[in-house]
């Protein structure tokens, strides 16, 4: 071989090394399902950015018991039939350790016997308080599950927004209508009864919200709380922005979200929302993941609940795999999930509870000036 080509060949197998990083090592490989296509493709955004950037951190720390994590993704679109294909998929791909399921939990539970025959840990990015009710072992949450959120919703709805006769506006799938009927009952212990005629119900893929803002703007409600996913929640509240509903206004998580206020813009300012996430978050996780989020991803919008749930969701599991002393063993690691103790998230203090559910705490945001800004971290239960 001549000088020149031995040259050559030195220099490409350089430049292939500077694109893979720690060429040779063994790798570690965690599972990411998201809507990278469809109606919901801005939430599949924030959570592959959010994988990407825990990869990195992950990596550049050395990786997991020093082996490299690499991620694979694949794509839910936006309807519960493919969600579940996808995760299906992801099930039956041998080199997984575990996986980020869905950030919507219906589509969690319908997949839920797959991964209990299959027996790979999942992460669900649903809030639900349904998902633990389906008692498989093999699945976590590391949002707040919604019963906790509902007496959150209903100690803002009363203490701060003095809310005596509020309306509701649910998504009528199982987060929403479970969401609701938590706060329902979370205002019932606080001696708030609400009529049920004040309850209104959207179906998934609603855009015409205005007969039912009328019918509660004609009403005799004192506010209104609203609950469903951030691209109806942004449709909310345009609408009721241009019906000029003046009532204190309180939404669930998706109403401080970055996807609801980038799209409903000035129209979802003046909303309350019982958030997962603000990039405004005080806690010095929190802060850290805020801040390499901007300058991973400068010129995008602001990380959002997705970004970070999944982002957490894969630390937790590197922390698995550590409290395990595998990357392999699935039921090594799902057993360490139960395991871990107060881990300083960017999001929340995690310690899983006997639901298997990780977050212990959540914000009260108000938008403003298109802000999700932080009120208040309001816990329920010792991290």
């Amino acid at each position: 071989m001549s000088k020149m080509r031995t040259t050559a060949v030195l220099t490409a197998m350089m430049v292939l090394a500077s694109f893979l990083p720690a060429f040779g090592q063994e790798v570690v490989t965690f599972g990411v399902i998201a809507p990278m296509t469809g109606n919901n493709i801005m939430v599949g955004d924030f959570i592959i950015n959010g994988a990407n950037l825990a990869q990195k951190h992950i990596n550049e720390k050395g990786g997991i018991l020093g082996k490299r994590l690499e991620l694979v993704f694949e794509d839910e679109v936006d309807n519960v039939q493919t969600s579940v294909n996808a995760m299906t998929k992801m099930l039956n791909r041998p080199e997984i350790s575990a996986f980020f399921g869905s950030t919507y939990s219906a589509y969690c539970i319908a997949v839920s016997p797959q991964i209990l025959e299959k027996r790979i840990p999942m992460i669900a990015g649903g809030s639900s308080a349904n998902i633990p009710k389906e008692n498989n072992p093999y699945v976590w949450q590391n949002r707040m599950t919604d019963d906790n959120s509902g007496a959150l919703l209903a100690k803002a709805a009363v203490e701060i927004l003095n809310m005596k006769n509020p309306a509701f506006l649910h998504l009528a799938d199982s987060f929403g209508t479970g969401l609701m009927e938590q706060t329902v009952a979370a205002l019932k212990r606080m001696g708030v009864e609400v009529k049920p005629n004040l309850i209104f119900a959207h179906v998934p893929g609603e855009v015409q919200f205005g007969p039912l803002i009328t019918q509660i703007a004609n009403s005799d409600a004192d506010g209104l709380i609203a609950i469903s996913h951030q691209m109806p929640a942004s449709i909310i509240c345009m609408q009721v922005e241009a019906a000029g509903l003046d009532l204190p206004l309180l939404g669930s998580s998706s109403f401080g979200s970055v996807v609801a206020r980038e799209t409903a813009k000035d129209a979802a300012d003046g909303w309350y929302a019982v958030s997962d996430w603000t990039p405004e978050v005080t806690t010095p996780a929190g802060r850290y993941f805020a801040q390499a989020y901007r300058e991973e991803y400068q010129g995008k919008p602001d990380s959002d609940m997705p970004a970070v749930t999944a982002y957490d969701a894969i630390m937790l599991f590197a922390e698995a795999c550590r409290i395990a002393n595998t990357t392999t063993d699935r039921e090594a690691i799902n057993n360490a999930f139960s395991k871990i103790k107060a881990y300083p998230g960017a999001m929340s203090t995690y310690t899983p509870n006997e639901d298997r559910c990780f977050c212990t705490s959540q914000f009260l945001t108000y938008n403003d000036n298109r802000i999700a800004t932080l009120r208040e971290i309001v816990s329920v239960r010792e991290p």
